[in-house]
Parts: C-alpha cells; structure tokens; sequence
C-alpha cells in the first residue's frame, strides 16, 4: 500500500512506507508526530506527500519549516516533483527572513532585524519605499502558478518593483504549502505578524520541523542574548561627541557593570548570577537622576532611535565607524528589551578578559508548546532526533493533553555492510587524561587510519583547542593532507574548503563537533571514506550547564535531568558528526569513535540502538579489512 497517491516516485524505500504511513494518521487525526529518520529514508517527500494531499483535500496549509537554505531547496524541489508528477496545480512559496529578502537592506539591516524592521515601518509610514507600495497582479500571478525557490522569487519580483516579502505572503493567503524558517512560528512577533498576513490561525495549519534537533537551542537562542562590557565602552566613547546625555548614561551604565564585576573578583568567582531587577532599578534610579528623566523602556528606545539617526550622521569616523557605531547601539538596545522578560532565564555575569552579561533562556517550551497545541497537526523530524521522548518533553509536545502523540524511531534503509562502527580502546579526551602523551596516541592512531582509508576523510573534535594540539603530533606528511577548520571562518571560506576537500581525494578534514562542517554541510558523492569523532564534546561545568541540568532534574526528576541537561546533547553533536558520511544508499564509510567511554555506561545507553559498535585497539586493520571487501574495492 502506498500511503499518499501525492508520492512522485514509482517506488518506495524502506522504512520510508512506515514513516509516510505514521505522516498520514498524524495528519488525519490531528496529531503529533516526532520521528528519529535515519539519512536515506526520504523524510523531504515522505512529510510532504501525505501532509500536501491532506491540506488540498481540507483546505488546509501546510508550514514546512527548516533552519537551512539547503534544505529550502530541497523542499521546493520536491514540491515542484510532486506537482510535476501528480499534474497539481500547487501554490507554494519559498520565504526567508524579511531583511534577507528586501532588495533595499544594508548590510546592517541583515544583522539585526529590530534595526531593520523600525527602516521598514518608517520607509512604509512615509510613502518612500516603491517596492512596498507597487501592486502588481502578474507577478503574484506567477507566483501563484510557478513554483520558485526563494532567490528566483527575489529576482522576479525585483524586476518588478515589487516588495518580494509582502508578495510572498500576499501568495501565502491562498498557498497550500508555506516553506520558511523557524522564526515564521517559533518567534512570537514574527508569527503573529505572518499569521495575520496571510489571514489564517494555528488550527489551519499543519506544521512540519524539519531538522528539528536544531529547534530546542534555535529557540533558547533567539530569547537569549549577550552584552559585552567592551561594547558599551566603545559605544560612549563613540557616542560623546554627537550625544552627550546618551554618552552620561551609557558611562554610567559601564560603571554599573564595572561594580559587579569587582565583587565577583573579590570573591574568586569566574561567574556570577545576576537578578533581573537588579539591573532593571539600578538603572532606573540612574535615570532619574538625569537632566531628562526617563523609564527604562524609554531609555531602550532612546538608543535604538539614536541608532537609526546615525544613518544620517557625518561626526562618526567614516563609512565603517558609523556602523560599528550603529551595529553597538542596536546591540544594547536589544539586549536591554530582552532583559526584561518574565521567562525563565538564567542570567549571568562572566569575568573573563573582556567581561560579559549574558541572558540565557532555559525552557524553549514557552515557543514551542503554544504551536503545538494550537496547530492542526505537527511532524518533527530528523535524523538525529534522539532520544524522541527527550524532544517530546523539552519541547513540551508530551504535556499536551486531547492529542495523539506518535514517537517514532524509523531504520536505516541503507545496506548494514556499508556502515561500520568502530570505538578506540584506550583513547580518550577525558579532562582528567589530557596532555601530551594522550595527545600523541591520538595523533598516531589518526595517522594509522589515514594510511588505510581510500578516499577523503573528516576528523571532528570537540573543541578548536583540542584540534590544534592534536594536529601539532601529526607527521609533516600527513599534515600536508589536512584542511582545518577555523572558529572566524566565513562562508565563502568555508564552500571553499569543500571544494578542494571534494576535488582532492587525499584530503582530510580537521574540524570540531558542532560546527557548520559536522552539521551544516551535506557532503555528496561519497566524498567522506571514514570519519573519526575524537573525545566528548560534554560541556564544561559553567553555571548555564548547572542550571539547564537543575531546571530538568526539577521537572523531570535527577535521571532526565543529567540527561537533557548535559549529556544528550553532545550525543546529538556526535551523531551529527558521524552521520555526514552516508548521504545515500551506495555510500561507505567506516566511523570511528576515538574515545573508550563511548563503550561505556551512560554514553553507551545514550547512542541509537542501530549503533552497533567494534570496541577496537586495532581499528587500522579494520579500516584495511573494510576498504578490500565487497563494493568497497576500488
């Protein structure tokens, strides 16, 4: 039985029948569905054909949400298969954020969205944005009836003169599938304000999280922020001579900092927490001690329209130093509105070199749980979505009463002969076995495998340090090999440190655990041979750790709360990791775990059950014996 007639293709995978069938009720019935699916099930088409045919039938639309543009593109794809295929006249339309899609932003109006929304409202209110104003039926038209990723929606719609975020949600009002980011529903403003363009509530969508292990520190991130002591330096100083009374404030504001800052070195402390009204009223009471009183809000508002002013200023030093300048201004003005939440946060002063206020949401729930419950239906999915019960409750999907709630864990459709497993005995980045002897084993054992693998390979770490003192016990000749990753890399650097990892097959790849190398990239062809995850990426005990670990050991009692809190989520970093070796069924790759507490109680029991492992202190012969058999002889 075929689950959806909506499926494009003349065959179905495995496990990917089971996946679309569970897609199908959770839709039919108004459930939820949070589903671990392995790479190779075909979760893209195996979401969207069931949900797509429900939405038409129903008239419903489907929100089809990821964190990526990769996977945007994906989506589009097989929406235009499936439409193609079935002879559909689907309406769906591809949306990022709102700056990223203004033909009109600067490059500071990227980086911050509340800088670039207060341009927008006032380019809108005064009559001098001509994209905004532009009312045009063919381009909608088209739209309507071609289905675009969201750059050639851009460029259509530039041609045009028209605003291609208002013509995307324009189009939305009637879509039967909305492609967008996170923030579509997971950021109230921005959901309230997308709901209400294109004219429709919760109940009439069904809503697909793609990747969805991102979502939970997608989440916290957005209701976190940070505040470096530097910057507001920086920004009085930068600020005295075209504001004096701003100047005044931002000094006395340092000096605020600068107090808590002495206590917590007198009191030997890297870190301290710091109460939400303290810094409320000790600013408030500084403020009214100024020529022009003011509330704290008004004070918020008075540096994000001194930001905006800059824009027109001439006494900053040139081009650059007026977008510090401005970026700087945006940035405390933002951290201080955040402050102010009632949401459960944890918010700490680090003493460091430069130091830093830093506010950290702890239950991502307070987003996620009201979408959920208001939806239609919702899909989670990803391939590293486990433990699902642990996405179910921090997510908040499992205190949601009256809703089928489906956790699933689907397998691997891919040959088991393909995928070997391998944990290193004796090796470790355990703190307590760190130096230079750990360090020259593991080098050795890294070169021992590089001289057995037959093709590219991939070493993730779970620091930049740690990468750098291993790398420095690697032999002159197989450091020629090596491409390293770097914390300030950008995006252009980083593509092409693809390409030339894709086009020399000799190469090996040092990069850490959790960084856009082992999470974001998607490596094709077969490029990765063998992968070796060094080491834990656990997370040192900072007071975050202790407190995220406290607030789940509150809820879910002691047990789940060194789970959720510190240990699940370096697993997640190392499935990542170890996942972007078989992107597709012909794929090889032999992965090793090059740290024997992988073997061992808890982190064993943290694994998937279809991690089965060799537990190894002769992983090269393996290597050697995996590359000579079957289809992996070249």
């Amino acid at each position: 039985m075929v689950e959806s007639s909506f499926f494009p293709f003349p065959h179905v995978r495995e496990g990917q029948r089971e996946f679309m069938g569970d897609v199908k009720h959770a839709v039919e019935a108004g459930g939820i569905l949070i589903a671990h699916a392995p790479t190779g099930i075909g979760k893209t088409v195996a979401a969207l054909a069931p949900a797509v045919q429900y939405a038409i039938e129903n008239e419903k639309t489907v929100f089809f949400l990821t964190s990526k543009r990769s996977q945007h593109k994906i989506a589009i794809d097989t929406l235009r298969l499936i439409n193609e295929r079935n002879g559909l006249n689907l309406t769906a339309v591809d949306i990022t954020s709102k700056q990223s899609m203004c033909p009109r932003a600067v490059s500071i109006y990227r980086e911050f969205y509340s800088l670039f929304n207060e341009f927008c409202k006032n380019e809108q209110r005064n009559r001098r944005c001509w994209y905004y104003m532009n009312h045009d039926e063919e381009a909608l038209a088209r739209i309507r009836c071609e289905i675009m990723h969201v750059e050639e929606l851009c460029e259509w719609c530039k041609t045009r003169r028209v605003c291609p975020y208002k013509a995307a949600l324009e189009v939305g009002k009637t879509a039967d599938v909305i492609v967008c980011d996170y923030n579509h529903l997971f950021s109230r403003d921005i959901a309230a304000k997308v709901l209400e363009k294109i004219e429709k509530g919760l109940d009439e969508l069904i809503v697909i999280v793609d990747e969805a292990h991102n979502l939970p520190d997608r989440i916290r991130n957005n209701l976190s922020s940070e505040l470096r002591l530097k910057t507001i330096s920086e920004t009085a100083r930068g600020i005295r001579n075209i504001d004096r009374e701003m100047y005044n404030n931002l000094i006395e504001m340092e000096m605020i900092l600068k107090k808590l800052v002495t206590n917590a070195a007198r009191a030997k402390r890297a870190e301290i927490t710091v109460d939400r009204d303290f810094l409320i009223g000790e600013l408030e009471k500084m403020l009214r001690r100024r020529i022009e009183v003011m509330s704290y809000n008004e004070f918020v508002n008075a540096i994000r329209s001194r930001a905006e002013a800059i824009q027109e200023s001439v006494s900053t030093d040139g081009e650059s130093g007026r977008e510090i300048l401005q970026s700087n201004l945006v940035s405390i003005s933002d951290f201080l509105d955040a402050w102010t939440t009632e949401e459960k946060c944890l918010r700490i002063l680090s003493i460091n070199d430069n130091p830093t206020l830093s506010l950290k949401l702890l239950d991502p729930s307070v987003l996620s749980e009201p979408v959920f419950r208001g939806a239609h239906a919702t899909v989670m999915m990803s391939g590293t979505l486990y433990p699902v019960e642990m996405y179910a409750d921090v997510l908040g999907a499992a205190r949601i009463n009256g809703r089928e709630i489906a956790l699933r864990e689907y397998k691997s459709p891919f040959p088991r002969e393909n995928r070997l497993i391998a944990v290193t005995k004796g090796l470790t980045t355990k703190y307590t076995r760190r130096g230079e002897a750990m360090y020259r084993r593991i080098g050795e054992k890294i070169e021992g495998i590089a001289e057995n693998v037959r093709g590219g390979m991939a070493v993730f770490f779970p620091s930049y340090a740690l990468l750098k003192a291993i790398l420095a016990y690697l032999s002159p000749q197989v450091r020629r090999r090596v491409m390293v990753e770097r914390r300030e890399m950008g995006k252009v650097e980083r593509n092409r440190l693809y390409e030339q990892l894709r086009d020399e097959e000799s190469r090996i790849l040092f990069a850490v655990q959790g960084g856009s190398f082992s999470e974001g990239m998607d490596y094709e062809s077969n490029i990765l041979k063998a992968i070796i995850v060094v080491g834990l990426p656990l997370s040192p005990p900072t007071l975050e750790v202790k407190a995220t670990q406290g607030y789940y050991t509150g809820k879910y009692g002691a047990e789940k709360g060194r789970l959720y809190g510190y240990l699940y989520p370096a697993i997640t970093k190392v499935l990542q990791a170890a996942g972007r070796g078989i992107r597709s069924e012909h794929d090889r790759c032999i992965i090793i775990l090059m740290d024997y507490r992988f073997a061992q109680f808890p982190y064993k029991r943290c694994l998937p059950p279809d991690f089965d492992m060799i537990f190894t202190d002769r992983v090269e012969d393996l290597c050697k014996s995996f590359f000579n058999s079957g289809s992996g002889r070249e």
